[in-house]
């Protein structure tokens, strides 16, 4: 039986109250950005404008596009974007840069927002540049009657041509012919592209920035607005052929949304150039673009193009395999969101793109769960062992701490009997000087059992010759010194349900075998064939079942405040707009609400997380099977209905080891 206390929902749940409240955004750049309404406009009246409709607050925006599952590197523009509003009182706004209907499907949304929800934050709206076609059409049209863009015909390799190269490497840049076209005359073509009238040069034809070709910054070289695309839309379908591309939708977009503070990655530093000329040539509110610096992960990569290759390939299951930094795999490998943004927070916010060791991150982890995690007894590799001079009818219920630290985590008892198990790493067959644990005429001490054992036998198997059976004896009569270590054990004991059998035990290493995996020309050659091992037929100690089922109910129960939490903001939001038609910061006709959030964005198996003693971290792998949220369920129960019970771990991160004691 387990008395266990895992706490509150406030101290089990993330919220972006507890977001903004990083140091992060009282110390480094963050501290000193402009308040709303600082930023430059063009003219006074856009900036009264901007405050009147936002009523002073800051105003941010998360903008993925649904081109792929979020990875680790967006846990940082979420914490970033969400949280700065967080602490200044305002709203972040999740908008999906849907501008590419050739590489967008409607499964990255739902997957992006249910990451999102899972690392602890709730978008105040969820917009889409799609929303905004029709103004983004009209904001061409203007820019070309202000002689400011144009059509052009080329193709694609005379404009890189026309361009001087991507970074002006092919020398000096030049005008192409159609630069000096009509004001008329590309308002005309490009109303064909849209209307599939367009017969010469259809294909080719793109919108064009009339920008200034002899300044340094490639950002100004006449970049492309529009381009044609013949695949329908996810959400608009059929009816545009032209779509916008991010230099011309990106910063419009945070005009028609009054974003206040449009903060991205270093990469777009040149873009700020091009961002700012835009909204000025049409005339319109400016947010003011603030970069920080990318977080890059040591051993393995982040972007989607390779990470796709990678999954294609089948060197890894897809996006949720545990062995790649994605946000769906970080979850299924039970690392905690909680973690995460703390780990993401921990490393500040500065311009220069920030490369981590997967030891930095893997501390981390550590560092969270070691507090929080109750323990285990875990043997990976089981060799029986029969304990000669007790009964076999003997049972003692040995009661043991859950957290060695903290008494509030409760107790559990498991049973020790005349059977019982130990790995086979606590075990060797000859001793040698400086060996601790068991072995011939060795006695050593079981985990929070009074008395110890002394080996006086072991036998091995005929086919392997590995150790499969050990014989002791228990030292409780007269005076024995203290054991010099302490081995891991469970018991054979049904009516206890114990041990607990584990079908499958997933330990990881990194999936690329070099810390730069980018910079091999072929990233197959730096896969790691030894990324995956699967250990069969682990045994758990019988305090899982009910340090399971109360996870689970603990988890669901914070799950449902914050669904609560956030249903009684939706009313409020609801009720606002149709009081006075705003959303409940004063901002109308913005977005739509995210969707009803569901207790399976929040919470799953990975939520059961434990520690095991001189092993690892584990979680509940998704996988396993007969183990309903928050129902125990006996084995004959789960033969009855036709199930199995199958449990399958995920080892979330190792260790932390002292050299000096693998020997002992």
């Amino acid at each position: 039986m387990v008395e266990l206390n895992l706490g509150t929902a406030e101290d089990a749940a993330t919220s972006p109250r507890e977001l903004g409240r990083s140091s992060m955004f009282e110390e480094g750049f963050l501290a000193h950005l402009h308040k709303p309404g600082e930023n430059p406009q063009t003219d006074p009246r856009l900036r009264d404008e901007h405050l009147a409709a936002t009523g002073g607050i800051v105003v941010t925006r998360f903008p993925p596009e649904p081109n792929g599952h979020l990875h680790i590197g967006h846990a940082k523009a979420i914490a970033i974007n969400f949280g700065y509003a967080k602490h200044h009182g305002g709203i972040c706004y999740l908008r999906y840069d849907d501008t590419n209907p050739e590489t967008e499907k409607t499964v990255y949304n739902d997957s992006i927002l249910e990451s999102v929800r899972w690392l602890g934050v709730e978008p105040h709206r969820v917009t889409y540049a799609s929303d905004y076609f029709a103004q983004l059409y009209e904001f061409a049209m203007e820019l070309i009657r202000r002689d400011k863009a144009y059509v052009c015909q080329c193709d694609a390799e005379d404009i890189i041509i026309g361009r001087g190269g991507k970074r002006g490497e092919l020398g000096p840049r030049t005008a192409c012919t159609h630069r000096s076209r009509p004001v008329e005359e590309s308002l005309h073509l490009f109303r064909q592209m849209q209307e599939g009238t367009l017969e010469q040069g259809f294909a080719t034809a793109v919108l064009r920035m009339k920008q200034d070709l002899d300044d340094p910054n490639p950002q100004m070289w006449d970049l492309v607005a529009y381009r044609f695309r013949s695949k329908p839309h996810p959400r608009t379908g059929t009816r545009w052929r032209v779509y916008p591309t991010y230099d011309f939708a990106h910063c419009l977009c945070d005009t028609l949304e009054n974003i206040t503070h449009s903060l991205c990655t270093s990469e777009f530093i040149t873009s700020r150039q091009s961002y700012e000329w835009l909204c000025h040539a049409l005339d319109v509110y400016t947010a003011r673009q603030y970069e920080y610096g990318r977080l890059l992960l040591a051993n393995t990569i982040l972007g989607k193009r390779k990470m796709h290759r990678v999954i294609e390939s089948g060197i890894v299951t897809g996006w949720d395999d545990p062995r790649i930094y994605s946000l769906k795999a970080l979850r299924r490998r039970g690392v905690p969101p909680e973690a995460v943004l703390e780990f993401v927070q921990s490393l500040g916010v500065t311009t220069a793109i920030t490369s981590i060791e997967l030891a930095r991150f893997e501390e981390a982890v550590r560092s969270y769960l070691e507090p929080r995690s109750p323990r285990l007894m875990v043997i990976l590799r089981p060799v029986k062992v029969t304990i000669e001079n007790l009964p076999c009818d003997f049972i003692m219920m040995v009661h043991r701490p859950l957290h060695p630290k903290d008494p509030a985590m409760g107790t559990t008892s498991v049973p020790l009997t005349r059977t019982i198990y130990i790995d086979a790493s606590d075990f060797r067959t000859e001793s040698a000087d400086g060996y601790l644990r068991l072995a011939p005429g060795k006695t050593v001490g079981l985990l929070y059992v009074p008395h110890p054992i002394t080996c006086i036998s072991f036998k091995t198997a005929e086919d392997t010759g590995e150790v499969s059976h050990i014989f002791c004896r228990y030292e409780d009569s007269g005076v024995n010194p203290e054991p010099e270590a302490y081995i891991q054990w469970v018991a054979e004991h049904p009516p206890s349900r114990s041990p607990v059998r584990v079908d499958e035990t997933r330990l990881y290493n990194p999936l690329f075998a070099t810390t730069e995996p980018l910079g091999c020309e072929d990233i197959f050659e730096a896969i790691n064939e030894n990324s995956l091992e699967v250990v069969r037929g682990a045994l758990l100690d019988v305090g899982f079942w009910d340090m399971a089922q109360r996870t689970f109910e603990s988890a669901r129960e914070n799950a449902r405040e914050r669904i609560s939490r956030t249903n009684k903001a939706r009313a409020r939001i609801v009720a606002a707009q149709r009081q006075n038609g705003t959303s409940a910061s004063g901002i109308s006709g913005i977005g739509e609400l995210a969707p009803p959030i569901t207790e399976e964005q929040l919470i799953g198996y990975e939520c059961v997380r434990f520690q095991g003693l001189r092993t690892a971290y584990f979680a509940l792998d998704k996988d396993s099977v007969g183990m309903g949220m928050g129902v125990r369920r006996k084995e004959a129960e789960v033969r009855e209905s036709g199930g199995v019970n199958r449990i399958v771990l995920n080892q979330i991160v190792p260790l932390k080891q002292d050299p000096a004691k693998n020997d002992e």
